[in-house]
């Protein structure tokens, strides 16, 4: 049996991919451990970015295939998906998650076993939830055990996208009789969503190199 081809795609989803995070940006901390990753697993790999037309200049300098498309739309990244370089597996990993690990990469692909078609790290929402209306009033506490962190990467067989297929909760769309799994997200694979942020990831990279390595 022939070793499953996997492309390993960083997507940029924010302009903060460009900001810096300790002595480099997000995107290039990132981009590192999708690197590792793919140099440590068994299958045979190659790196991607799925980047807007508007940014593809600032991504030139990085060694691998470019998906020109918009990130956010499922749609235009499985149509960019559809006309890059062929593969097997697709696992797609949110650039503003820079502190994942390459362990959360290696759980990933392992979970995607059996007739498991796509699979994502998840965790356990552990703060309190509120419902509130749209006048401010706190309507009722929403159950957590109901809800989980998704992190990425997203593990998808090339087989199960839905190339016609718009919406998704997933960064492409999949096909309706594609069965879909979980594995465990490390605490550590946290989402930059503001600049404000960047400071408080940046505790987490001084732990991660003093503690955690």
């Amino acid at each position: 049996m022939s070793t499953p081809s996997l492309k390993v795609i960083v997507a940029i989803t924010s302009p903060i991919a460009f900001e810096k995070l300790d002595k480099k940006t997000i995107l290039q901390t990132t981009f590192a451990v999708a690197h590792a990753f793919a140099i440590e697993t068994s299958l045979d790999t190659h790196l991607a970015i799925a980047v807007s037309a508007a940014d593809a200049g600032k991504v030139s300098d990085l060694n691998c295939e470019l998906l020109i498309c918009d990130p956010h739309s499922p749609s235009s990244l499985a149509a960019a998906i559809k006309d890059g370089q062929a593969c097997d597996l697709i696992a797609i990993h949110d650039c503003q998650r820079p502190l994942t690990r390459t362990q959360q990469f290696h759980r990933t692909v392992e979970g995607l076993i059996g007739d498991v078609d796509a699979i994502r790290p998840a965790a356990a929402f552990t703060e309190t939830l509120k419902a509130v209306t749209k006048d401010n009033i706190i309507e009722k506490t929403i159950d957590r055990n109901s809800i989980l962190r998704i992190s990425t990467p997203q593990m998808v067989r090339y087989s199960a996208i839905d190339f016609q297929g718009t919406g998704s909760n997933w960064f492409v769309p999949l096909k309706a009789n594609a069965k879909t799994a979980t594995v465990e997200a490390d605490p550590e694979s946290l989402r930059v969503n503001s600049v404000a942020e960047i400071g408080l990831m940046e505790s987490f990279v001084h732990w991660q190199q003093s503690i955690a390595r």
